[in-house]
């Protein structure tokens, strides 16, 4: 079946797959400059010559072997793979060393090199990452530039392999569209609901001030310290109140003031917000790895993460017993939410089950772990494969007891069988230009894997993986501008919206609160498009 995508949202995948496999790939060609490109397809072996490509880079013309391109790009694609082709990439040699010699980085590489091999038909893996390590030891980081660096005079392509890459990954976002449409044609027919009108403007500030207290907890399984910033509303601990409590989860290489405005936000509504920092997967160590001044993290991150929440909250009831200001707080019946890795940590303490059993079919595999998939967030799922197997997996906190995940990965890691565990009020979050954590398989199919009573699902059109972060706080690498998306305080006063108003409906217990007329196919300005679904969804595309 023949699926319409929008033409913009055809255009920023090509851009993506192009960046992600010809960053590795066509920017990658001999040390004495490759001179071609040839594809293979049965008895046909077209070739692209890299000085046509050098042509079209600095003149916008499609010359040469290109040529055939004019009858089938527009002016405004021409001018989209002139860009491509100039996009520089800031990765010092240290990091990129570091990046490709990761077991991530390897496994990147190798399933690039499938597609894109030497000229004895061998995976490109080791010639790939020649290529790149001379291309940014001279400090050109371009597609062209890099392509100097290829240790062979030609890059063969598995036209068949790269055409099947294709074809899976645009049926991705195809049938994400399709999902979609239907989703929003069924929530026409739902009947409406009147919110409270304390929350009609729920994105503005509160009505409270707070203050940032740093504070230390230890975590045994790690066997050091860590920290957290405790945003604290000003409320006079003389009066008999109960202050609701939220932990916040960065996500992997990002910074731990990633989601500030959300701790903002709730704190400013007398909300207590524990911003925690993971140790092994900040920016800060992942800079340090980069530059070659630390190791990779372990692959015991991965359940020590969500026991940090453990932790913290064990170290500020402790604390509580000496502090009449922490006494406040409630730290019984307490929020998560986590961004990316953050997400999974924020699922997992909730009470998602680690399946081992999916991941180890799934990764295991090798029509599987070995293709290119442009679900990246295979590449971390498939670590936990590598967790010991007499490991504990037990890493639910019963305090928890509402949860909301933006952009976390959950296909593999729990599977329907993990995630149908948890029996709390959970939202998640989608950002529908998510290249590496996609949509549909990540969030949309694994939301209808929920058992729980109250669970939401927010689709924004337009955002990326990077949209709902603080600009500047994105993480330890630079993020090309079309990985982040529009820029908009919008979109952060939206999420600060529906984040406050699902956790006073569940933390707070005001059932007047209706989340589904709350934010129900409501467009944000002129970059995003928010659609929030609720209950059983039934689609079939």
């Amino acid at each position: 079946m023949m699926l319409n995508l929008k033409q913009h949202n055809i255009w920023r995948v090509s851009r993506f797959l192009i960046t992600g496999l010809f960053t590795a790939t066509v920017a990658t060609l001999s040390a004495h400059g490759a001179e071609q490109i040839q594809f293979f397809y049965g008895p046909f072996e077209p070739t692209i010559e890299v000085d046509d490509l050098q042509n079209l880079a600095d003149s916008g013309e499609l010359t040469g072997s290109l040529s055939v391109l004019s009858r089938r790009l527009n002016d405004q694609q021409i001018a989209e793979l002139q860009t491509l082709l100039n996009l520089e990439f800031d990765i010092p040699a240290v990091m990129m060393s570091q990046l490709t010699y990761s077991a991530v980085g390897e496994q990147l590489l190798w399933r690039a090199g499938e597609i894109l091999q030497t000229d004895s038909f061998l995976n490109g893996f080791y010639a790939l990452r020649a290529a790149l390590l001379f291309a940014a030891e001279d400090g050109q980081l371009t597609l062209l530039d890099v392509a100097h660096h290829f240790p062979q005079e030609t890059i063969q392509i598995d036209f068949s392999l790269a055409i099947a890459f294709f074809e899976e990954n645009r049926q991705l976002f195809a049938l994400r569209d399709e999902v979609l449409a239907t989703l929003r044609k069924q929530a026409t027919t739902q009947p409406s609901f009147p919110i409270a009108d304390s929350l009609a403007k729920s994105h503005q500030p509160g009505p409270y001030e707070w203050q940032i207290e740093t504070m230390t907890f230890f975590a045994s399984e790690r066997q050091d310290t860590s920290q957290f910033y405790l945003f604290r509303p000003t409320i006079d601990s003389t009066i008999d109140q109960s202050v609701p409590t939220v932990v916040i989860s960065h996500g992997m290489a990002t910074s731990v003031w990633s989601l500030a405005y959300l701790a903002e936000h709730l704190a400013s509504h007398g909300y207590a917000v524990i911003l925690l920092e993971h140790p092994e997967t900040t920016a800060q160590r992942f800079s340090q790895f980069f530059n070659g001044l630390a190791g990779p993290p372990s692959v015991t991150t991965l359940l020590n993460r969500p026991r940090d929440i453990t932790a913290a909250l064990d170290t500020l009831t402790q604390q509580a017993e000496q502090n009449p200001d922490l006494q406040m707080l409630n730290l019984e019946s307490v929020g998560v939410l986590g961004h990316s890795l953050g997400g999974y940590t924020a699922l997992a303490a909730a009470g998602a089950d680690v399946n081992t059993e999916k991941i180890v079919e799934s990764c295991e595999d090798d029509s599987i772990a070995q293709r290119p998939s442009l679900n990246l967030s295979m590449l971390i799922q498939c670590r936990f494969s590598e967790i010991p197997s007499n490991a504990s997996l037990e890493v639910h906190d019963e305090r928890v007891q509402a949860v909301i995940a933006l952009n976390p990965f959950t296909s593999r890691v729990f599977g329907e069988t993990g995630l149908g565990a948890i029996d709390i009020p959970v939202m998640l979050v989608s950002s529908l230009d998510d290249y590496f954590v996609p949509a549909l398989p990540e969030q949309i199919e694994p939301y209808r894997w929920l058992q729980s009573l109250n669970r939401y699902l927010v689709l924004i059109e337009d955002a990326t993986h990077f949209s709902l972060l603080e600009r500047g706080a994105t993480g330890a690498l630079a993020v090309p501008e079309f990985l982040t998306g529009p820029e908009s305080e919008a979109i952060h006063q939206q999420i600060s919206a529906l984040s406050l108003a699902f956790f006073e409906r569940y933390l707070q217990h005001r059932p007047e609160i209706s989340l589904e007329q709350l934010h129900l196919t409501q467009s944000v300005d002129e970059s995003y498009r928010f659609d929030l679904f609720s209950g059983d969804l039934s689609y079939s595309p």
